[in-house]
């Protein structure tokens, strides 16, 4: 299977377990066929809105930036750029079938971001050796979340701070690991701290992840009632899931 069919099964959510592992390695080690992937991901998002100004907009964009690509590697671009520009001629709100709903993981990826640091700002520290949280957050914060995982979950083991198993439990969404993440998530619950709030939208995205919509629902329902963080993201999430 070349590149272009493993991407196409992955935004319509067919990719076998040996095809995902592929998939996965490719874009751990090929930063072209992760960019290509991020196209696709944002160029399929795009296309479901139905707003056709703002969806010309990003057409626009996109060809812009396939002009700064050699031959070779604007194929894909113009591939899309095509089939994206005769839905905007017919009208259509929808890239894939209209009646097709959209997956779970597909909600995920369009709605998860690790949440940002706000626990311990990294400060330049002249010759000081960074201590362990330090070096947990720089990690956090450079995209080496799997650094950043074990740091986290060795200084929860050691301190007990409740937000270590917060930070913990995004860095392994973060890596795809989203039933190692929900049991961290429900134990920050328990232990309630300043990011508890923040928490139910995580564990949601999490319950998404692993395609459990009933306790995907269960949760976007408690923070909406509760009007929680991100209250207008579960609102618009939870009505795409019926």
């Amino acid at each position: 299977m070349n590149k272009e069919q493993l991407i196409e099964k992955y935004l319509e959510n067919k990719l076998s377990k040996k095809e995902t592992i592929t998939f996965n390695e490719l874009i751990k080690n090929n930063a072209d066929f992760k960019e290509r992937v991020k196209f696709h991901t944002d160029l399929k998002k795009a296309v479901k809105k139905a707003d056709q100004d703002n969806f010309r907009n990003l057409i626009e964009g996109i060809e812009k930036e396939a002009q700064t690509k050699n031959i070779a590697s604007r194929r894909p671009y113009i591939k899309w750029i095509a089939a994206a520009s005769i839905i905007v001629l017919l009208g259509l709100t929808y890239f894939f079938n209209t009646n097709q709903k959209v997956s779970t993981n597909d909600l995920f990826v369009s709605n998860f971001e690790p949440y940002r640091n706000v626990v311990h700002p990294i400060t330049r520290s002249g010759n000081k050796k960074p201590d362990d949280e330090t070096l947990a957050f720089i990690a956090y914060q450079k995209g080496d979340y799997k650094l950043a995982e074990t740091l986290f979950a060795k200084l929860y083991k050691t301190t007990k701070k409740p937000y270590y198993l917060f930070y913990q439990a995004n860095a392994l969404l973060k890596l795809d690991k989203a039933n190692d993440a929900i049991p961290l998530l429900l134990a920050h619950l328990k232990l309630k701290d300043s990011l508890s709030e923040k928490a139910n939208w995580y564990l949601a995205l999490a319950y998404l992840k692993i395609n459990d919509q009933q306790k995907a629902k269960t949760i976007l329902k408690k923070v909406i009632t509760n009007k929680t963080y991100k209250v207008n993201e579960a609102q618009k999430l939870l009505k795409a899931l019926h």
